[in-house]
Order: C-alpha cells, then sequence, then structure tokens
C-alpha cells in the first residue's frame, strides 16, 4: 500500500521515503540519515540547526514542488527524528505519510499531530478471506488454491504485513509450491521462517510483563473466555492489547478473548518454558467458572497440556480426541490417543484412531488397525467404546465394494444391541444419533435412498429433542435422499430451513461444510438454482477454521454447478486451482469428479485434448466413491463424450444411467439423465422424461414436463416456454439447447416471431454461457460474398444499391439474400444486423 502510494504521488511531488528500524531508533536522528548524510555532524548538537537545514534542502531538492515525507514503522522514530518529522509538518515544508503498527507506540510529537490536523489516521482493518485471496494472487502474479489461501489468510489474521511474508517464506521452503501454474500449499503445518519469528519477537520485546503474560495465556489456550482473562491479567493490558488489535473479544455467549494472528500465537507458545506454560495452564484452570466455556475450550486445553507435559486423564483425552475428529484436526486426534498408555487395547482409543486415519485419507492404515481388533472387545469395554469402535469399522468397511455386507452387518448388531437398552439417559441418545448418521452414510454408498428417507423421518419426527449440529446433519442426509426419491419440492423447503444453522456456532465447521455440499444437492435436483447460487460456504469468513482444510470444500461444488449450467469458462476458472491443490492433498477422494468435471467444461469450449487428458486422470479412483459422487462423475463424463465423440456413446450412456436410476428408485436423477439425452437427440425417450418427471417435485421436474410435451408435439411455441422455464432457473445450457432445436426446425412451419425469440435466447444464453459458437450455425457459415452482401443489406443499402457496388445484378443479390436469410434463420431485413453480431461473435 505505502508503494502505491508512493508511485502516486511521484511525478507531480518531490517524495521521500524514510523508513524507521529498532537499530536505527538506537542512534539520535537515525532514520534521517538519508537526509543528514550532507549536514556538517556539529549541526547534530543543535536540533533547530538540524530543522533549519533540513527546511532549506528539501525546498532546495523539491524545485517547488510539494513535499512529502513518506515514513514506514514511524513507531521506530527515535525523540529527536519524531520531533523534527513532526516541526517539519508544522511549518509547512512538507506533508507526511506515515504507516506503523501500533499508534499507541508513537512519540507525542507525532500523536500531537493528529489533534492539530496535521494528520488524518486510518486504521486499516483486517482483510477479509476474499480480499487477502486476491491480494496473494497479485503479489504471487498467479492463482493461487481456495484452501492454500484460506490457511495463508487464517494464519496471518488478515494482517497484510503478515500475509506477505509468510507467503513469501513458505514459497522459499517449498511449503508453498506453484504446480500447473497454480500456487498450491504442499504442507498442512504451514510453518513460518526466521523473518517473521524476529520481526514478531521484535515488537513483543517492547511489551510489559501484564501484555506479554496475556499473550502467552492466549497462545496456549487458544481462546479464553473474557471473564476468566480479567481474573489473571489487568483490564488495562487487556484493552492494551485489544486498541493495538492484537486480541480479539468476539460476541459470543461468553465472551471470548483470543489473538488476531496464529503467527503471533505460534511465536509466543514456541518461547514459553514448559514449567512457565504448566504454571499458566494451572492458573487458568483454577479461574475458571465451568459454565464459562470450559466445554469449548477442552480441545485446547487438552492440546495445551500435551505441549507442556501436565497429566491429562485417559477419559479426558478420549474425549478431546473425538472433539479433534469432529473438527477434522485428525493429526490433534492422533496426538490425544497416543498420549494414552497402552491406547492399542482401549477400543475407544483404537476408534478415533481409526477416524483420524480416514479424515487424513489413508484407508489401508485403518483397515490394518481396526483388523487387530474385529474380534469382540473385552468385558472391561463400555457401550460407549463398544459402539464407537464398531461405527469406526463399519466406516472402514465402507471404504471398499466387497466389504459392504460386513459393514451393513456390523451397523445392525449395534442397533440390536442399542435397541436392547433400556437407558434413556443422554449418553444413549447420543449414541444413536451417532449411529443414525452412520446408517445415513451407509445408504449413501448403496444408493438406499427410499430406506434413509423412511429411518431419517421417524428420528426426526421429535425434532426439538436432538441439538443443532445432529438436526443439521441428519436434515441433510433427508433432504438428499427426498431430492433423489421424487420429493424435490419438500428436499428444498427443508434445505431453505437448515441453511442458517449451517452458520450456527454451535455446529463445527467441519460438519456445517458437509451439510452444505448435500443442501446444494437438494436445491439443483430441485431446480431451484437460485438457492444454489446464493449459498456461502461455512467458515470462509472465520478466521479459526478447521485444521485438515478441505479443498473440495471451498470451491469445488460451486464450480460443478457451474459446470451444470454450461458455463464452461466459469467452471474451468474455479476448477483448475482446486484440481492443482487436490493433486497434492486428496483425503477425501474427490480429484476424479474435479478432473470430470473440467474435462466437461473443457469440452464446452470446444478443447477436446484437454478434456481427454482430464478424462483419463479421472479413470484412476483411490477410494470409493458414493453413489451420487459416482453418479455425478458419470453424468458429466457422458456430457463431456458428447463433445469429445458425439451424442450417440452419449446418449447410450445417459440412458444406461436412467435405467440403474429407476431401478434404484431415485427419479429425482433419473430425469436429468433423461432430459440430457432427449436434448443430445433421443426424442424417442421424451414420453419416458414425461413419465418419470410427473412423478416428481420441484421447478426442474416442471421444466422436464414442459420439456418433454413440447418435444412429443414439436411445437416451437411450447419449446419456447419451456426455454424461458429453464431461463428463469438458470440452467442457461439448457434454455440454449432448446432454443437451438427451434432454430433447426422446418423454417416454412416458423412464423418469424417465434424465429426472432429463439435466436435472440440462443445469443443471450450462450453469450452467459461464454461458450464458442456452436450449434445450427455450424456448416451453415456464410461465404465470402455472401458475408458482403449480408453486411450492405444490414447497413440498410437497398438491393439495387448493393448490385450497382459489387457490380451484379439485382436478381444475383436476391438470390444471395435468400440463401443468406435461411441460412441465418431470419424472415426479414430487420434482422440481419442482430444476427450478424451472432455469426462473427462465434467466430472470434
Amino acid at each position: 500500500m505505502t508503494t502505491r502510494a508512493v508511485n502516486e504521488l511521484r511525478g507531480r511531488s518531490f517524495v521521500v521515503v524514510i523508513r524507521g528500524s529498532a537499530a536505527l531508533a538506537r542512534s539520535p536522528y537515525g532514520a534521517l540519515n538519508i537526509l543528514l548524510s550532507d549536514l556538517d555532524p556539529g549541526y547534530l548538537a543543535h536540533p533547530v540547526l538540524v530543522l533549519s537545514a533540513l527546511t532549506n534542502l528539501l525546498r532546495e531538492r523539491s524545485e517547488g514542488k510539494p513535499v512529502y515525507l513518506v515514513i514506514e514503522n514511524a513507531t521506530e522514530l527515535d525523540e529527536l527524528a519524531a520531533m523534527t518529522v513532526a516541526q517539519l509538518a508544522r511549518n509547512g515544508t512538507a506533508q507526511l505519510v506515515l504507516t506503523c503498527t501500533d499508534p499507541q507506540r508513537l512519540c507525542g510529537e507525532i500523536t500531537r499531530l493528529c489533534g492539530d490536523g496535521f494528520l488524518h489516521r486510518i486504521d486499516l482493518k483486517p482483510l477479509t478471506f476474499q480480499e487477502s485471496h486476491a491480494w496473494l494472487e497479485a503479489g504471487l502474479g498467479a492463482q493461487v488454491s481456495p484452501s492454500g489461501a484460506h490457511a495463508l489468510w487464517t494464519a496471518s489474521g488478515g494482517n497484510p504485513h503478515y500475509l506477505k511474508m509468510l507467503a513469501a517464506e513458505l514459497a522459499e521452503s517449498g511449503s508453498l509450491l506453484k504446480s500447473d501454474g497454480v500456487w498450491v500449499l504442499t504442507s498442512r503445518s504451514e510453518q513460518h521462517g526466521r523473518a517473521i519469528t524476529d520481526l514478531i519477537t521484535t515488537r513483543l520485546g517492547r511489551m510489559g510483563d501484564g501484555e506479554r503474560k496475556v499473550l502467552e495465556i492466549l497462545s496456549l489456550a487458544r481462546a479464553v473466555p473474557l471473564e476468566s482473562l480479567l481474573a489473571l491479567a489487568s483490564a488495562d493490558d487487556v484493552d492494551s492489547l485489544e486498541k493495538r488489535g492484537v486480541l480479539v473479544v468476539d460476541d459470543s455467549l461468553p465472551r471470548m478473548a483470543r489473538l488476531q494472528s496464529q503467527l503471533v500465537g505460534d511465536v509466543v507458545r514456541a518461547n514459553v518454558p514448559p514449567g512457565r506454560s504448566n504454571e499458566l495452564r494451572g492458573l487458568l484452570l483454577k479461574s475458571m467458572d465451568p459454565a464459562l466455556g470450559q466445554r469449548s475450550m477442552l480441545l485446547s486445553m487438552a492440546a495445551w497440556a500435551l505441549d507442556c507435559g501436565a497429566k491429562l486423564g485417559r477419559e479426558e483425552a478420549l474425549e478431546a480426541a473425538a472433539m479433534a475428529n469432529r473438527h477434522l484436526d485428525a493429526r490433534l486426534a492422533l496426538r490425544l490417543v497416543r498420549s494414552i498408555p497402552g491406547h492399542s487395547t482401549v477400543p475407544g482409543a483404537v476408534a478415533e484412531e481409526a477416524r483420524a486415519m480416514m479424515t487424513l485419507g489413508d484407508v489401508a492404515a485403518a483397515r490394518e488397525l481396526l483388523g487387530l481388533h474385529l474380534d469382540e472387545p473385552g468385558d472391561e469395554a463400555t457401550l460407549a467404546e463398544w459402539v464407537r469402535l464398531k461405527l469406526a469399522e463399519a466406516a472402514v468397511l465402507l471404504a471398499l465394494p466387497e466389504t459392504t455386507a460386513q459393514a451393513c452387518e456390523t451397523l445392525a448388531r449395534v442397533r440390536q444391541r442399542l435397541e436392547a437398552e433400556t437407558g434413556e439417559g443422554q449418553d444413549i441418545a447420543t449414541l444413536r444419533e451417532e449411529l443414525v448418521l452412520a446408517e445415513s452414510q451407509a445408504a449413501s454408498y448403496s444408493g438406499s435412498y427410499a430406506e434413509m428417507a423412511a429411518r431419517l423421518e421417524e428420528v426426526l419426527q421429535d425434532f426439538e429433542s436432538h441439538g443443532t449440529e445432529f438436526r443439521l446433519l441428519a436434515g441433510s442426509w433427508l433432504c438428499e435422499a427426498w431430492a433423489l426419491t421424487g420429493r424435490q419440492s419438500e428436499a428444498a423447503d427443508m434445505a431453505e430451513q437448515l441453511t442458517a444453522d449451517c452458520h450456527d456456532p454451535a455446529v463445527s465447521v467441519a460438519a456445517a461444510r458437509r451439510a452444505t455440499s448435500r443442501l446444494r444437492f437438494a436445491f439443483v435436483l430441485a431446480g431451484r438454482w437460485d438457492k444454489e447460487a446464493e449459498m456461502v460456504q461455512p467458515g470462509d469468513d472465520l478466521l479459526v477454521s478447521v485444521a485438515e482444510a478441505l479443498p473440495t470444500a471451498i470451491d469445488l461444488p460451486k464450480a460443478i454447478f457451474r459446470c451444470l449450467q454450461g458455463r464452461g469458462q466459469d467452471g474451468l476458472d474455479a476448477l483448475i486451482p482446486v484440481i492443482s491443490q487436490l493433486r497434492v492433498q486428496d483425503n477425501e477422494g474427490m480429484l476424479d469428479v474435479a478432473c470430470t468435471a473440467a474435462a466437461y467444461a473443457s469440452a464446452l469450449q470446444g478443447e477436446q485434448e484437454q478434456a481427454l487428458r482430464y478424462l483419463k486422470e479421472a479413470s484412476t479412483q483411490l477410494r470409493r466413491p458414493t453413489w451420487r459422487k459416482e453418479r455425478t462423475k458419470r453424468y458429466l463424463a457422458a456430457l463431456a463424450r458428447d463433445r469429445v465423440d458425439g451424442p450417440d456413446a452419449a446418449v447410450e450412456e445417459l440412458l444406461r444411467l436412467a435405467d440403474a436410476d429407476r431401478d434404484e428408485g431415485a427419479p429425482g436423477h433419473e430425469i436429468f439423465c433423461l432430459s440430457s439425452a432427449v436434448r443430445l437427440g433421443a426424442v424417442a425417450a421424451a414420453p419416458r422424461l414425461l413419465d418419470s418427471a410427473l412423478r416428481c417435485q420441484g421447478r426442474f421436474a416442471e421444466l422436464c414436463v414442459a420439456y418433454a410435451r413440447a418435444t412429443m408435439s414439436g411445437s416451437a411455441e411450447l419449446l419456447l416456454e419451456a426455454a424461458r422455464l429453464a431461463e428463469d432457473m438458470q440452467n442457461d445450457r439448457f434454455a440454449f439447447d432448446i432454443a437451438e432445436t427451434v432454430l433447426q426446425l422446418d423454417q416454412v412451419q416458423l412464423d418469424k416471431t417465434a424465429l426472432r425469440k429463439a435466436r435472440q435466447l440462443a445469443e443471450t444464453c450462450r453469450q452467459r454461457l461464454r461458450t464458442p459458437q456452436s450449434g445450427n450455425q455450424e456448416g451453415l457459415k456464410l461465404t465470402a460474398r455472401e458475408m458482403e452482401i449480408a453486411k450492405l443489406a444490414a447497413n440498410r443499402e437497398s438491393n439495387k444499391g448493393i448490385a450497382a457496388k459489387l457490380h451484379v445484378s439485382v436478381r444475383t443479390v436476391e438470390g444471395h439474400l435468400y440463401q443468406i436469410f435461411g441460412k441465418l434463420k431470419i424472415v426479414e431485413r430487420s434482422e440481419l444486423s442482430f444476427a450478424l453480431g451472432n455469426v462473427e461473435g462465434g467466430a472470434k
């Protein structure tokens, strides 16, 4: 920002840049050496002489231009330098542009300039995630993966200085790597380098003991109830740090204090001796009221215990490990589990260890671990430990199709045992909720959505008896099941109600993101594409985010949605950085879906070779897909093949998918496949599309009914009505395809109004799609002579005038115009200008 200001001032002003530093502050006038180097050393003993000499020097060198002193790190000016700069401003010699990170440390002479009107203070707020992402891409000169940018933004706290230094240090170390033209994060540790450590250590060295104590507590505990913090530290110290933006206090209940920047916390934490750390932990535990956030601090306090060597009980470690897994902090979960003596013999510990390995994408290690515990745990295992071990076992067994039956048997045994329990306590209720979610996950692999929906409807009848996070997760599964089984309107209505819960502080970011994916899917199948487009990913605005950031969670759903709309270029713009990141880290096994979407997007843009490369990369699949993922991949692959190999193979695959959807009771997806097949030329499938769509709900089903009836009738008016429905739904590709179909009808059967509407709709959609010209105008290109005559006619030249200019007969002109009107699907001269714009625009 300072550089930009200097560049704007130069040319019309005389600018001197002065940089303060801790080293220069130890010498009188240290930061002003750049100006004082030519003065007699004797002047330095007389401040009045220094001021007079600098005044004359600046006026002489400026040659009448305005003088600006741009002072970076103004808090590092020594007292004499600050006094001199202030006087230069007061006597009108120079105007000042100052930057600093801590205004409270400015010299009194500088501070008084604000009160006297010589300086105007502008406090810069931390950058948002979107601002940080754009800033990183501008600074690094290339795209940055969304999850990588989010990790750097979180670590820096949105501080541009820290963000710039962190990006530079990670790039130098190789943790931030340019891959396929995109900067991706190769290490989840985000280790900063020596320069950041030195910078933060220097700043911390100027703080008093009280402020340092506050920083130590917050760096070790991550977040502390404000009331507990004030019991251990001076309110003045806390207020001072808050005013300087070092710590922030949120608006939650209870109010929690935390450091603005994780980097500051990392540096402070690394410099607290274990003994001091243990002492501070004990003091904080004594000061905390269990009602004031102790539950929310369970995870950070457990991690603190590991760091300082404090004793951590088995139950406390297991509970913290479960919470770490819930937040997708798999590495911390493993640390906590492995801190338990004999953890490999503790069923609860084995369950959490296996969950952590699955989060990290290491299915083989999880299977190997559970292979030692597939027999029944000993009698010493509690019900909760047994249940969670079996649920972890089922999750691992679901990862491969050949062990699906074993997974279902395991879940059935868990249900049988829980139903045999007569107790109704909170622990039993929680275990039953965990089982319901595990059964939903299993159904999502097999495609048993009707059974899933029936079970979830029964569970959610007593909606208020469940916690917010369970209601969100179970409700999102129900939305997916309803959308696939033909109840799309009900699914969209519930999804709309659940959307707000995705941003509830009581819901973990990891859970919210997974639920959001299912809610998006429900909106798409219901035809509520406006709601899908409006959705904001949970956690994008949170500086405290999940440790195992999911590259797929931030941009992949949005990119796939763009592809479904037919917006190939928009889809590629979002997919390329995600794919680059997934090639480095793909814990969820989503690279194949992303590559398939990119293949379709490439094909839409006419990049057939690129599409084939993406399809080849997508053919490698390491983890078993869920039903929805597998169907999405095959659907997008079929659409890509239409562009690469022609429509016949694509139609055949789409009809195969539709047959499978019908057999498995998923009409919500069946009509997606059938509608695409009909648009690609399988007109004979229109009656089946009508029949299936009439058994479904929602705007997309209504569109399919209208389109099927219009196709069966061959009516241009009905087809255009269907196209308008598609356009209103924001399904640009569907609308474009129907408009193109109308333009391909026998021109004799069409009136000029229908032709004009179809052509205008096709062109409007094509421009939104940012797709190269395709469709009916391929093979109907105007010859050079026809283009010449068409342009003259569009410019209102008469046939006689055109004939004279081109030295041909009027009859020849009329013949050419007849051919031109036929190729462009127009019926009158006034339409030529618009039609030629389509042809020329598509040729660019």
